[in-house]
């Protein structure tokens, strides 16, 4: 008897994709597998609404994450957190020496504009992390009224966790900025 999974992941699988994960591999550095990256961003650029490169990673969340915080932070990150995957954006930033400041809204609440807006007009903060649905709480920020007010700080840049939301939920890049 087959279980199934009802937790938010790893997913479940279906056959057809199981059997194309079944056949031979292709090399990384050949047109096949050119070829297919570029499938896979275009139908990307398709779900999150952007015309802008996308840049495909074989790591998990995680790695992009900390990859993200090393690379984007010069000055000071500040970390927006209702629940574990904006903790996480903390502990990688602290176990990397990236100086941040975490931003916790009581449990079961969201981050609001006006929350970001009040630590940007610091100056202190070149990148802001957020994630877009906590799946530890149950939490979807509102990204798309954050966006406007991340637009008003120039030289700040924006890394938004949306593992859990991207494909699921309407997230339009372009128009977020």
């Amino acid at each position: 008897m087959h279980k199934k999974l009802f937790i938010p992941g790893p997913v479940e699988v279906k056959p057809d994709v199981l059997n194309k994960m079944a056949t031979p591999m292709i090399g990384h550095r050949s047109k096949d597998a050119s070829k297919l990256q570029r499938q896979i961003s275009d139908k990307l650029r398709q779900i999150l609404y952007t015309n802008e490169e996308i840049l495909l990673s074989t790591s998990s969340g995680s790695g992009l994450m900390e990859g993200a915080i090393r690379s984007c932070t010069l000055k000071r990150a500040a970390v927006f957190s209702v629940g574990a995957f904006g903790k996480r954006w903390f502990e990688m930033a602290t176990a990397n020496n990236v100086p941040a400041d975490l931003f916790e809204v009581p449990f079961g609440q969201a981050t609001t504009a006006e929350m970001v807006d009040e630590v940007l007009s610091t100056g202190k903060y070149d990148l802001i992390t957020i994630t877009h649905n906590e799946t530890s709480t149950g939490v979807m920020n509102p990204i798309e009224k954050i966006a406007p007010v991340v637009a008003k700080y120039p030289d700040v840049i924006w890394c938004v966790d949306a593992v859990s939301s991207a494909g699921g939920s309407k997230i339009e890049v372009d128009k977020l900025g």
